[in-house]
């Protein structure tokens, strides 16, 4: 009876440990957006900032606590990107599809030689981190597969085809505008202290005897 008792605090103890140990994890966490994300935790005076691309080293515990802050699912599941699975466990995101692992590598893969299907299967199931990828890629290489262009556009209402007009344009002007050229109105004030001139000879205070 002795032992039955026991062996379940014994089990709780570990239980609870082995928790400790896996909030206390550092997790590697990447901004996928093509802009900035941050995010504030009040109650632990954490602010943390994400340059576009940048991956951060963050305590699981912090992740857990994002979770549950206003917008934190939100930046979890559309703006980071987690590959470990043991904190997707933890953070209840175990079950994400397969897009939500697309780098910039697998989204120009998709873009160059990837299928119509798959592309809209992306379109269809991707975190709007990995999406906005696709558009801001559609748009720098000026895709050339033109059934994707406008399957793009119809997916997230972004006209590929104008967007890539407006670029084109832009770089034109740039290209095409004249360097200014700065020419004077008017004469400098002259600024610079002006050589007196002797009026006439100094005041000798010796005499020159010649022999």
């Amino acid at each position: 009876m002795d032992v039955n008792t026991s062996s379940p605090i014994f089990l709780v103890i570990e239980i609870k440990g082995d928790k400790k140990i896996m909030e206390q994890k550092i997790i590697s966490v990447t901004n996928r957006n093509a802009g900035w994300t941050g995010y504030t935790l009040p109650d632990t005076n954490i602010n943390r900032q994400f340059a576009p691309r940048e991956t951060k080293k963050i305590p699981l515990e912090e992740l857990q606590q994002l979770q549950y802050a206003p917008g934190g699912e939100y930046i979890l599941k559309h703006c980071f990107v987690i590959n470990d699975t043991d904190a997707l466990t933890a953070l209840n995101m175990e079950n994400m599809e397969p897009e939500y692992f697309y780098t910039e590598t697998e989204v120009r893969t998709l873009l160059e030689s990837g299928t119509l299907d798959q592309l809209e299967d992306c379109l269809n199931f991707a975190p709007d981190g990995v999406i906005d990828l696709i558009k801001t890629i559609a748009v720098e290489t000026e895709l050339p597969d033109t059934r994707k262009r406008k399957l793009i556009s119809e997916k997230t209402g972004l006209n590929i085809d104008n967007a890539i007009m407006v670029n084109t344009v832009m770089a034109t002007e740039e290209d095409s505008a004249p360097t200014e050229v700065k020419s004077r109105k008017a004469a400098p004030i002259n600024t610079a202290p002006s050589t007196p001139t002797r009026k006439a000879e100094p005041v000798s205070k010796y005499k020159v005897v010649s022999k």
